[in-house]
């Protein structure tokens, strides 16, 4: 029976390793034929790097001293080609138990040997792929969320190398909100219920900057479908962020021009030509009352008053059009020097007045000197002219933060802010209005009571824009209004 078994070498040994019996199995694997090779030494199946260790003869002297010996390894058919052997040497003993011989066993396992270095290949080879790959960080995780291992875009995007990291909570790339929150466990809890998680928001660096990921958390699952980890891919798309968050701003803004084209084209059809109708009527009466001196001369009197009405409206729409272009040149602009020239300016109106301007110190800020000084120049103007007599007028300073700002616009970024308030005791107005004020051509006085053309404000809040700020306005008729002011620290 063992003479006819094909898949295993059976080879009986002296006990000098002489070979003494051969197989079908022996000859179909190591193709020597029987009168070949009985009587020649069992090295011969050895290459000569092993027989120079003199592995063939230690593993009989281990056969003879332990029972039996166990190796794999490359060995050598007669013609030369290799093939990878698993092989047990037995020792066999005598009446008087001394070793008399060997029985050694051969398997071919060729084939699985390149399936392992197959298989330990492509492991190696993905291995190293996902180790340098450079554009998503690739982590794994055990099963509580600690890191036990980091490849170089890891390192690229997170900024840690892989000392630093590892055996640490993969929490750690998480925002202070988020860990608030639980995400992490969270998020670990959705891969480990639902196979995988999915998620984008702001992640922490080493140096504490924030980039926007996109993260895909995924459980790994061991023999028996127990969760034994979760790999976690990241990628940085920043840029994808900062384009989206671009693209809105420009949305919001072609919207903010649309709304203001629609005031304009209300302006050209109501406000522009109400000058020119009383321009167009004036000079008919003219026209039909030449011979009366007196008439025609208060006639070309108002006709001269719609004048330069038309022209004050026209000069308003101008600089208003200047502003909305936001081709700001900055500087260092002192605002308490802003709010001087401003008092020079209404010298004469604030001594006709008898008013009373109070004021903190004001910081200097990086803004337009031009565009601050028109907005000073409108709120004071504005403070003077809606007061029935002896104005007060107070200009106060503090720095606050995004937060306590009320009706904040999503749109104001920052930290911290300048608040300046420019409070009156004036007539003011019902906080119904607080908003509409802003807009083009809005008045809520008699233009025969208090002069101008309704652009002012509009002017006032296109100059904030234009510092990446944001004004609002609080009235109480017959008690005044404060507007205030945030500019970015």
């Amino acid at each position: 029976m063992i003479e006819e078994i094909q898949d295993y070498a059976i080879i009986l040994l002296s006990k000098d390793g002489i070979i003494q019996e051969w197989n079908k199995g022996a000859e179909k694997i190591k193709l020597y034929k029987e009168e070949e090779i009985i009587g020649k030494h069992f090295s011969i199946f050895y290459f000569p790097e092993d027989i120079e260790t003199n592995l063939p003869n230690n593993l009989i002297n281990t056969a003879a001293s332990k029972g039996s010996a166990r190796h794999e390894g490359w060995r050598r058919r007669k013609d030369g080609s290799r093939f990878w052997g698993s092989i047990t040497i037995t020792a066999l003993h005598g009446d008087q138990d001394e070793v008399i011989g060997f029985v050694k066993i051969t398997r071919d396992l060729s084939e699985k040997k390149a399936i392992e270095d197959d298989l330990r290949t492509s492991e190696e080879r993905y291995h190293k792929m996902i180790s340098e790959v450079q554009d998503y960080a690739i982590i794994l995780l055990n099963k509580e969320g600690v890191i036990e291992n980091w490849n170089a875009g890891a390192q690229s995007i997170k900024g840690y190398a892989a000392s630093e990291v590892i055996g640490k909570n993969f929490e750690l790339f998480y925002t202070p909100e988020d860990r608030k929150r639980n995400l992490p466990a969270s998020l670990l809890n959705e891969a480990r219920n639902s196979g995988k998680a999915v998620q984008e928001g702001w992640r922490v660096r080493k140096d504490g900057t924030r980039f926007w990921g996109t993260i895909v958390i995924t459980a790994l699952h061991g023999h028996g479908g127990e969760v034994i980890g979760f790999s976690k891919v990241t990628r940085d798309l920043t840029q994808k962020r900062i384009a989206e968050e671009q693209l809105l701003a420009y949305a919001k803004e072609l919207e903010q021009q649309n709304s203001e084209l629609e005031q304009f084209a209300y302006v050209a059809s109501h406000d522009l030509q109400e000058p020119l109708r009383k321009i167009q009527t004036f000079s008919e009466v003219i026209l039909d009352n030449f011979e009366d001196r007196e008439l025609v001369t208060r006639y070309f009197g108002k006709l001269n008053s719609s004048a330069k009405r038309m022209a004050e409206l026209v000069k308003s729409l101008l600089n208003y059009s200047r502003l909305a272009k936001d081709t700001t040149e900055t500087s260092l602009v002192d605002l308490d020097d802003i709010l001087e020239e401003t008092k020079i300016d209404f010298e004469l109106l604030i001594e006709e007045k008898k008013a009373v301007i109070e004021s903190d110190n004001l910081p200097a800020i990086h803004g337009n000197h031009i565009q601050l000084g028109q907005l000073f120049s409108n709120l004071i103007s504005n403070a003077l002219k809606f007061s029935s007599a002896h104005p007060k007028i107070y200009v106060t300073h503090s720095v606050i933060s995004r937060d306590q700002i009320n009706h904040a616009p999503e749109t104001l970024t920052g930290g911290q802010f300048h608040h300046i308030c420019i409070a009156d005791n004036g007539i003011g107005f019902e906080q119904q209005y607080g908003k509409i004020i802003f807009s083009l051509f809005q008045r809520l006085h008699g233009k025969q009571e208090f002069a101008g053309t309704g652009i002012g404000l509009a002017l006032c809040k296109k100059i904030i824009e234009n510092h990446h700020g944001f004004i609002s306005a609080e009235g109480e008729l017959g008690k005044g209004s404060s507007f205030n002011i945030y500019l970015p620290v």
